[in-house]
């Protein structure tokens, strides 16, 4: 499936087919309180949210440059609107192609930004709204920042994307902050997806004020006029007084405290990535280097050809693409139809388990509409009222939802084993044991019952929608919403069609999935949809060599240096052998010839087991003796049947039609089984690891892959 890589010409003529988001630079010289200050405003020239591209950093190093810096006091950047700036240019920076032109993108925005640090007076930044990446480490070469209370994103996202931010933010985070923090910030943060508020970024010491959104610009000019009149100013601990005073030199770096902590660090990555994503350990070489030495033009360089390597390699391409698929998807998700959608005003979730709580609660809290919960036994739906309670006081403990809100939120869920309750909801999803006659009867139950537009929903993870369906009058309303647990936490749902289903059923449940802030993907009614007929594909090979005696330990930390969540074994266990058992029972029948099941998983359920694993990780003694003498595996041949399996699958659900292409299918790697961005969700990690080509010479920017274009440089010279 490989095809020959792209030559150098062709990738210069792919080069320019790139058009960049300009963000135009404008110069406002303001008089206010005594002082006059010259503000450099970031504005998009097509209306998009700032970002900072070859183009973009030209205008901003010309605007600086053009300063008459005789007639004013200070400096100040801002931005316009809800966006400070959200970084470099993705687009742009993935057209580097060799070792020279990716380290220049590094030293670009280095050399734009030290123009603003080396003006010859007070610097600031007001930072208005978003300010993420490049965005964040422009805010940085101000002496000085101010950010709007409304503000709820600044941070640096790059170790996520496979690279470290290299437009200075390391060093000058780690001066203000020391190593510890700036490791959490920079590499924690990141990897989670996490970014700090105005407010929290302040009381880090990364900020130098919070000001009201309201009269933002002239809050800003109260504290820049502050500082300039020698006023005391709120100031991180680690800034002397009299540089804040004075806006003279930089400040010194923190204290070289909490190696310990990075040490830490580096040990819980080695736990979870097993060296798969070179970033996060280049990241935090940089912050100990930042931290205990005298960086200079030295760690200027190393920062340089640190962010140059990372952009070449396949971890970030795959990184970036991921970002880009779970963004670009996200927002204009593939098969929604053009027709309105129903208004939903009340849902009803029959069971009352914990699932059926779950998708209680994150209906209730997401539409703030009526929400009925049925079930055999009020005892149960008590309990499931009382879980919900539960959760929501958690909310409100940590600060994520106000008090009078949770208590808004309870009072929308009611319950009772009358199934008339839900005769007047626009909505009702069962939750119930996964067995299709089950489920069958619960709809024939529920039909006449509800309105004739009312949409049914069913949770199942593998059985099919239209057998599920058959004995309805109106099999049209009713389609599959497949949501992941923990469901408050995993963003899919995966909206399983008919060839019943009617477009106004389709299009309010996609429009349902974006009321509950989910992200919607669209499969065919085949077994196992997407996430659990990849997962159990894999539990397919590797049940099979437990059950062939290969050594359980080799076989389960096989896929270690893939850097996934969790082991196969692990993953199981959280998943529950039953459930398990059950699904590939399911999948067996539909794919015989790919699909098999497992007599030891069998044999685990029916003893009572939780799963293979003991507490501490190890094979338990049960399941040991469930499974045949353990015989020695090479690592390398498992991971590599692994790999050739979910390769074939992939291939497979492609040709069937079950979803428009490999990245409806990376979507829901990512969002529905946690998988981390530098695998690209599974296709891109497939491509380098297992020698497909679903991303034929490069996932991202349909540049060759790096190693490709590394080998034909090198047969060139």
């Amino acid at each position: 499936m490989s095809e020959k890589p792209a030559t150098l010409e062709t990738v210069r003529e792919r080069r320019t087919t790139s058009v960049e988001s300009v963000t135009e630079v404008t110069t406002e010289y303001v008089a206010y309180a005594g002082h006059r200050f010259a503000i450099l405003v970031l504005r998009n020239a097509d209306g998009r949210p700032v970002t900072l591209g070859p183009a973009s950093l030209d205008n901003f190093e010309a605007a600086v440059r053009a300063l008459d810096v005789s007639g004013v006091d200070a400096v100040a950047v801002t931005g316009t609107g809800p966006v400070f700036c959200a970084g470099a240019d993705l687009k742009k920076m993935t057209e580097a192609v060799t070792p020279e032109q990716a380290a220049d993108v590094a030293r670009r925005g280095l050399e734009a930004f030290g123009l603003l640090e080396a003006l010859p007076l007070p610097t600031f930044a007001f930072i208005n709204g978003v300010a993420l990446g490049g965005g964040l480490e422009l805010a940085l070469h101000a002496r000085y920042r101010t950010v709007s209370d409304s503000v709820r994103a600044l941070g640096f996202p790059e170790v996520r994307l496979g690279l470290i931010p290299g437009w200075g933010g390391i060093p000058r985070a780690a001066a203000l902050l020391g190593p510890a923090e700036t490791a959490r910030l920079v590499v924690s943060d990141s990897l989670g997806g996490r970014n700090l508020s105005g407010r929290a970024a302040a009381e880090l010491g990364l900020v130098d004020a919070v000001v009201p959104e309201d009269g933002f610009l002239a809050a800003s000019l109260d504290f820049a006029s502050g500082v300039l009149s020698g006023t005391p100013v709120p100031v991180p601990a680690a800034v002397p007084a009299a540089a804040a005073r004075d806006g003279g030199a930089r400040p010194e770096p923190a204290p070289t405290v909490g190696p310990a902590a990075v040490e830490d660090l580096r040990a819980q990555l080695d736990s979870r990535l097993h060296g798969a994503a070179p970033a996060p350990y280049r990241a935090l070489e940089l912050i100990v280097e930042a931290a205990t030495a005298t960086a200079g033009a030295a760690g200027q360089e190393a920062e340089i050809q640190a962010f140059g390597e990372l952009l070449l390699s396949d971890e970030a391409r795959a990184s970036i693409y991921a970002f880009h698929v779970t963004q670009s998807l996200a927002k204009k998700p593939a098969g929604r139809p053009a027709v309105e959608p129903l208004l939903v005003r009340a849902v009803g979730v029959v069971g009352a388990g914990l699932m059926a709580s779950q998708l209680a609660l994150v209906f209730a809290r997401q539409l703030r509409v009526p929400v009925r919960i049925t079930d055999l036994s009020q005892d149960r739906i008590n309990a499931a009222l009382e879980w919900i309670g539960t959760q929501l006081d958690k909310l409100a403990v940590r600060g994520q939802l106000d008090p009078a809100e949770a208590e808004a939120i309870r009072a929308l869920v009611t319950g009772c084993i009358d199934k008339k309750a839900f005769a007047d909801c626009d909505v009702v999803i069962e939750a119930v044991f996964e067995e299709l006659e089950v489920k069958r009867a619960v709809f024939a139950e529920l039909e006449p019952l509800l309105r004739a537009d009312a949409l049914l929903l069913t949770n199942t993870s593998s059985l099919s929608i239209e057998e599920m369906g058959a004995g309805l009058e109106r099999p049209g309303r009713l389609i599959g919403f497949h949501f992941f647990n923990p469901v408050a936490v995993l963003p899919l749902v995966e909206i399983i069609t008919t060839p019943q289903t009617d477009q106004t059923t389709l299009a309010t449940a996609f429009e349902l999935a974006k009321r509950l802030r989910k992200t919607a993907v669209l499969v065919t009614d085949t077994a196992g949809f997407v996430v659990n007929r990849v997962l159990t594909r894999l539990f397919n090979e590797v049940l099979s060599l437990l059950d062939d005696g290969a050594d359980p330990a080799t076989v389960d930390h096989a896929l270690d240096p893939l850097g996934l969540p969790m082991t196969p074994l692990q993953l199981l266990q959280f998943i529950g052998p039953a459930v398990q058992l059950h699904i590939c029972e399911k999948m067996h029948q539909s794919y015989p010839e790919r699909f098999g099941v497992s007599a030891s998983l069998a044999k685990l359920v029916a003893a009572g087991l939780p799963g293979y694993l003991d507490d501490d990780g190890g094979l338990s003694p049960e399941a040991a003796s469930l499974l045949p003498a353990p015989k020695a595996a090479d690592a390398g041949a498992v991971r590599s049947r692994i790999l050739a399996a979910l390769a074939e699958e992939v291939t497979a659900m492609l040709e069937e039609g079950v979803v428009a292409g490999p990245e409806q299918i990376d979507l829901c790697m990512i969002l529905g089984a946690n998988y981390p961005f530098h695998t690209g969700g599974l296709t891109p990690l497939l491509d380098r690891e297992a020698g497909t080509a679903f991303h034929p010479e490069l996932r991202v920017s349909g540049l060759p892959s790096p190693r490709d274009l590394a080998r034909h440089l090198q047969g060139e010279k």
